[in-house]
């Protein structure tokens, strides 16, 4: 099995979307905006998996990947099957597979979740394209936890937090010197994939889980970091658009974003800002998230090095 052709030749959405006919119920991946057999546009719905599990149908271990994929050295190629017989074409992350044979048919039937994730980087320093076609294991790490948004019942008038979620990658590497770490014995490093903007869609996307606050009550969204994979472009932008905060409008959402920059305290910071906005009677909106997202860029050997990680 080669690399699936929609991820090499479109740049799929954030969210993972299928289309359905509400006559003969018939779903696409890619979604159609008509069936293919009653042919009426009316009668189409779009369905949103982002938050869904999968089954790990079927798949094949790359280990020569095409330019764009090249970072990711070997990789699980898979097929995932989502409720209504949707299958849609995908990847396995955080697992490296072993250098020799590796039996696929074991992985066939497993659960598996969608991960926000890089694709590929359009050159040395291009544009960076995102998909939710990344799955990890549903028992691997981090649990799968179902997303059930509900209506606040009732206000406060004291702001306060609602909800939280925190995301660490997977991977540790051990300090070979703790001296020099003050204690520290391991850090948290990112996977290939991962930068800061996809730390804050999955700590965004935990926080939105744990607080069950539907994404469009979310009036403002703040992304405090260091590293950020833009000089210009904010991190914020592509946290809206993944996790659809705010009101739909158009084919975004109406809400405010932006990101800070500060040394070791780049959201902390924020969190006075939000508490004064929500409190501010011309803020048209309840609730603000605030995201704080960092990839170490200290040097190796650089005292920074040993203690700080990455989440």
């Amino acid at each position: 099995m080669s690399e699936p052709i929609t991820r090499r030749k479109i740049l799929v959405d954030y969210r993972i979307r299928v289309s359905r006919c509400e006559i003969c119920g018939r779903r696409y991946f890619p979604p159609k905006p008509f069936c293919d057999v009653e042919g009426r546009r009316s009668r189409i719905r779009y369905e949103d998996y982002f938050y869904r599990k999968g089954l790990f149908y079927s798949g094949a271990v790359i280990r020569r990947p095409t330019n764009r994929f090249s970072y990711l050295g070997s990789f699980i190629s898979c097929i995932v099957e989502f409720d209504g017989g949707v299958r849609t074409p995908g990847r396995i992350t955080d697992i490296v597979p072993d250098a020799g044979e590796v039996d696929v048919s074991e992985f066939i039937g497993k659960e598996v979740v969608p991960r926000f994730r890089r694709t590929y980087v359009d050159g040395e320093s291009g544009l960076i394209y995102y998909s939710s076609l990344a799955f990890s294991f549903a028992d691997d790490y981090y649990e799968y936890r179902e997303y059930k948004p509900v209506k606040p019942s009732e206000g406060s008038e004291k702001p306060g937090i609602v909800g939280y979620g925190v995301y660490i990658p997977k991977f540790r590497v051990k300090n070979t010197n703790p001296a020099m770490g003050g204690g520290v014995v391991e850090r948290a490093v990112p996977f290939p994939d991962e930068d800061a903007t996809t730390f804050a869609v999955e700590a965004g996307r935990r926080a939105l889980i744990h607080s069950a606050l539907d994404s469009h009550y979310i009036g403002k969204c703040y992304i405090g970091s260091e590293s950020t994979p833009y000089a210009v472009k904010p991190s914020a932008s592509t946290v809206i658009q993944a996790l659809e905060l705010g009101e739909p409008y158009e084919d975004g959402f109406f809400t405010g974003g932006l990101d800070t920059q500060f040394a070791c305290k780049a959201a902390t910071d924020l969190f006075i800002d939000a508490v004064a906005l929500v409190s501010c009677p011309l803020f048209k909106a309840d609730y603000v998230m605030v995201i704080g997202a960092d990839n170490s860029q200290a040097a190796p050997g650089d005292p920074l090095d040993y203690t700080v990680g990455a989440g």
